[in-house]
């Protein structure tokens, strides 16, 4: 069956351009939080075992923390 899109008014598509803005403006800054805990994980672990334990447990990856911001 093929779905039927209802025609959107501009102030509707405008409203949809300033979420996409919102949402790509709230990605860079996680990044960026994410990228300075992974540092800061790795900055304060005894080794590299607890470093990728504690970075598995914030749900970050070591190669987050090689991003440049």
């Amino acid at each position: 069956m093929a779905r039927v899109s209802r025609a959107t008014s501009p102030d509707e598509a405008a409203q949809g351009g300033w979420l996409a803005g919102v949402r790509a403006e709230e990605k860079v800054l996680r990044d960026a939080q994410e990228c300075k805990a992974a540092r800061t994980v790795a900055g304060h672990s005894a080794d590299a075992e607890e470093c990728a334990e504690l970075l598995e447990m914030l749900g970050l990856h070591a190669e987050q923390g090689k991003q440049l911001i």
